[in-house]
């Protein structure tokens, strides 16, 4: 029996840098609106009166010119947050800029007196007390997290030698912002003693089943270029893992502009591939899968308690079939569906594949498998954090096509478990659901799972979810 993780021991705690910046930077924005209209109302205290005239669209284009040139500036990089001090300095330009603007739109939009000639001032000593006393709390909040190795994305290494070391030595330089879990390499007979303190933890392979069992920020390939058909070997392997994939080399020894290539801490990389739906993706989506599932729940709440008396009545057993089915990064989760067989004769691992008019359907299967009511449980997946209502279908272990595990037909099939699995999915829609019974079909499948994987966006999904709705309820796939 496949050991199904706790769903709540499989979220990550590690916070999203990216996020975090994204978050400072609107709530900057805020500040410098707010700023905006407290020096209004303190320049209007002192000269008694409130200037006629679009004197607001001046504080906003102040305002959005000052964040700007905060984020120009590297004002948002993680080790500028980090330090007090260096926020600080770099609020002192960005902020003139924001004044200088403020003047330039005086000029523009009034013609004449300029009402309150002190405003830029005003507004400029307004909005460094607002920003500069919101970064105290900030840095406290970030060294805390730091302390705890929430900030810090995780690092795997492949390849023991120089360039590693290297890599190694400057991740060391921001130690709040990386942490090396371990080095892995196929020669491990042939691996040097290092230097530094990094424990070795094995074989590429031992990598790809650690980063299904702990979160993987970044796999660093640190091989020399001669070694193209080993890195080749080492990209395929790595290729399943829900993880950034990135290739450093002799790259610090060409002394090009680092911003032609990605950088992980000061080391210029080569990005291979981008680990899929990360950052504020995973949050747009998952906001969209948690708020739709509990609508759904709502609307839907009478006809599962419906079916719910249907089942209990039509024959003896549980309501609920929970199979252990493939999800995210290779980890297996259980699935929840209505059972629609007899109690007996349910396939837990799915040895074999469900046909038309199998026997071990009972009559309120036929009905609920055919408008596919009994996928509905699987929006309790949804809102537990295992499934996704948009995304490749999840299979059981043993599933077949041709008499052959889907795992060993498709060389690319694992690729299909760098998302969430979904209710519903763009194969579905494209007709491909139902019984595999070739090769062909479950090719067709991936193809389109990986389709999905690649292009996903929030109208993607949107379209899929209509599409499922219009014609995929009464699918004559469904039996």
């Amino acid at each position: 029996m496949l050991a199904i993780p706790d769903p709540a021991c499989a979220r990550s705690q590690t916070i999203s840098f990216p996020v975090i910046a994204s978050l400072v930077r609107v709530f900057d924005l805020v500040l410098l609106i707010v700023a905006g209209y407290l020096s209004i109302r303190i320049e209007t205290a002192v000269y008694g009166s409130y200037p006629k005239g679009p004197i607001e669209p001046a504080a906003w284009a102040a305002a959005l010119a000052a964040s700007l040139s905060l984020a120009r500036a590297g004002g948002y990089s993680q080790s500028v947050l980090m330090s007090g001090i260096a926020q600080i300095r770099r609020l002192v330009r960005p902020l003139a800029f924001g004044a200088f603007c403020l003047i330039a739109c005086l000029f523009v939009l009034y013609h004449g007196n300029l009402p309150f000639r002190s405003w830029p001032f005003v507004w400029g000593a307004v909005a460094a007390v607002l920003t500069g006393a919101s970064r105290l709390p900030l840095v406290r909040l970030l060294r805390r997290w730091s302390r705890g190795g929430r900030l810090a994305r995780k690092v795997a290494i492949v390849g023991a030698g120089e360039h590693s070391r290297v890599f190694m030595e400057r991740l060391r330089e921001e130690p709040g912002a990386y942490r090396v879990i371990g080095l892995y390499d196929d020669r491990m007979s042939r691996m040097p003693e290092m230097p530094l303190d990094v424990p070795l933890r094995g074989t590429v392979s031992d990598l790809v089943q650690h980063s299904r069992e702990e979160r993987v920020d970044v796999i660093v390939v640190a091989l020399p270029l001669t070694a193209a058909e080993r890195i080749k070997t080492i990209m395929e392997q790595l290729s399943s893992t829900v993880a950034d994939i990135v290739l450093t080399t002799e790259l610090p020894r060409l002394g090009l502009d680092y911003t032609q290539f990605d950088v992980v801490g000061r080391n210029p990389v080569v990005a291979v591939r981008e680990a899929p739906l990360k950052d504020w993706q995973a949050i747009e989506k998952a906001l969209l899968d948690r708020s739709i599932a509990l609508l759904a729940l709502l609307l839907l709440s009478p006809l599962l308690l419906l079916t719910v008396i249907a089942i209990k009545l039509d024959s003896p057993g549980p309501v609920l079939f929970r199979q252990p089915r493939m999800g995210f990064n290779n980890r297996p989760f259980l699935c929840y569906k209505f059972r629609s067989m007899h109690t007996a004769m349910t396939d837990l691992l799915a040895d074999r594949q469900t046909t038309r008019d199998d026997p071990r359907i009972t009559r309120v299967g036929r009905i609920i498998r055919k408008l596919s009511i009994d996928e509905l449980p699987q929006i309790f997946n949804v809102l537990n954090g295992t499934m996704s209502l948009v995304g490749p279908r999840p299979h059981a272990p043993n599933t077949k096509a041709a008499d052959r595990l889907f795992t060993e037909v498709v060389q690319q099939y694992a690729l299909r478990h760098r998302v969430k699995p979904g209710i519903t999915g763009w194969a579905q829609v494209n007709g491909w659901r139902g019984e595999t019974k070739t090769v062909d079909q479950i090719e067709q499948r991936v193809a389109c799972d990986l389709f999905y994987i690649e292009n996903w966006s929030i109208r993607f999904d949107i379209e899929i979810m209509i599409r499922t709705l219009l014609g995929e309820v009464r699918s004559r796939t469904a039996f």
